[in-house]
């Protein structure tokens, strides 16, 4: 009877040993793929079977092998070890549970997003278990997708940070809800890594208030004029006006409230529900100015009679929208058409596009005259950082009355435009500044 050529091992599952060669052949399997590899020690065969990994190369794997430390009186053996301790749990089953369990507390919108992004960004990975997704693994990774960028000539794709941003909090999930000794492996150097081009900042241009007129007179239709007026002086999200119940005005004590959005789908940007706060969640009171009260006293006489086939969720008592067509709630298309349509007309189109630009211009103008915090206010923003570095620009002046502050402490002169001195200097300056 002919011995037996492969003996598998007692303590190292995968590996055999060849009684003909006296090698030892490693098996591994990752995903639907069955690898392979013969050594002649034992100790290389585990070390494979362990690191393995098809995104990494043999060069990566030899320069991952152990080092030697001292401890006491002898060596030991200081190697990678798995992420974690888990080991139920591939990345796929890992998006699966994210699915099931947290995309219930999120918008749709952003749902559609992390689908786009699982089955763009990491769907190579999904095979692995959660114990493989190291440090190294990303990196080979990345290099993959950058080269694939580039291969296909991807313009628009200047890196992978949001990409990056998005399965962290996916394996940060995983780590809170599964597994604590889970380290997330995305480090700094992933997203230098994925980097394709520096993106050039620019200083986006908000709306003067002249501009903001010429826009509004450029509405064809009191009604879309009655709107933007209100989306300008609410500083608020288009959402926000588009969602506007009257169950929010308050005419005795002048003010309205923001707590109810419009949520539009995401392929035809058409109505679907109206949810019941804001994005930051807070509730903000709008104090009505005089062309704000003139708007919705028009609107009202120009309330629907025909019933909202729409319900508040958390009462079922039907919609009832200030701006409406028919009773029914606006699509986000509409809107976007009428202000373009303006925007063009005005000649400010393709300078200013689209919704966004009255939120920006009323906190812009209102920082220029009243101040950060009055801004910040007027928007209902938690931070300042973001009123600060993406929705205003610092004010002009500040730059003017610094430079003649200082020359007036260093000279002793007091003949900036800002003195109290009539003559020379500032006369000179104010001529300058009339003939800009």
């Amino acid at each position: 009877m002919s011995k037996q050529r492969f003996l598998p091992l007692k303590n190292h599952e995968g590996i055999r040993k060849d009684t003909l060669t006296g090698r030892y052949v490693a098996r591994k399997r990752i995903g639907k793929k069955q690898y392979a590899k013969t050594f002649s020690k034992i100790a290389d065969a585990v070390h494979w079977k362990r690191h393995f990994h098809p995104l990494l190369t043999n060069t990566e794997l030899r320069a991952e092998t152990s080092k030697k430390k001292r401890r006491g009186q002898g060596l030991i053996t200081v190697q990678s070890r798995p992420n974690g301790v888990d080991q139920r749990f591939t990345l796929e089953e890992v998006w699966e549970l994210y699915r099931k369990f947290h995309f219930p507390t999120i918008e749709q919108q952003t749902i559609y997003h992390l689908e786009k992004f699982a089955e763009n960004f990491f769907s190579e990975l999904m095979h692995l278990k959660m114990q493989e997704i190291n440090p190294e693994v990303l990196d080979v990774f990345m290099e993959k997708k950058v080269a694939n960028v580039k291969k296909n000539n991807n313009r628009r794709r200047h890196n992978f940070d949001k990409d990056l941003k998005s399965l962290k909090a996916l394996l940060n999930w995983y780590r809170e809800n599964y597994d604590g000794m889970f380290t997330v492996p995305i480090l700094k150097r992933h997203f230098s890594i994925g980097t394709i081009k520096k993106i050039v900042k620019r200083n986006v241009e908000k709306m003067s208030v002249e501009q903001v007129k010429l826009f509004l007179r450029s509405l064809d239709e009191e009604f879309w004029r009655d709107f933007a007026q209100l989306h300008f002086f609410m500083a608020g999200r288009v959402q926000e006006v588009g969602g506007l119940q009257w169950s929010s005005i308050d005419f005795q004590r002048g003010f309205l409230k923001v707590q109810d959005v419009s949520v539009w789908s995401y392929f035809d940007r058409n109505f679907t529900e109206l949810k019941e706060v804001p994005k930051n969640h807070e509730q903000r009171i709008v104090p009505m100015n005089g062309p704000m009260t003139n708007v919705l006293k028009r609107r009202w006489e120009n309330r629907s009679k025909t019933p909202c086939r729409f319900q508040r969720q958390s009462t079922g008592e039907a919609l009832d929208f200030v701006f409406h067509i028919d009773g029914q709630p606006l699509n986000y298309r509409s809107i976007q058409y009428q202000y373009n349509k303006a925007l063009k007309k005005a000649g400010l189109y393709p300078k200013f596009r689209s919704t966004h630009i009255l939120r920006k211009a009323m906190a812009n103008i209102v920082r220029q005259e009243l101040g950060l915090d009055a801004a910040q206010a007027a928007g209902g923003w938690k931070t300042r950082e973001i009123v600060e570095k993406t929705y205003t620009d610092a004010p002009n002046q500040l730059a003017e009355k610094a430079v003649f502050h200082v020359e007036k402490l260093v000279t002793g002169e007091s003949g900036g435009p800002f003195s109290s001195d009539p003559t020379t200097v500032k006369q000179k300056h104010l001529k300058l500044l009339l003939n800009r």
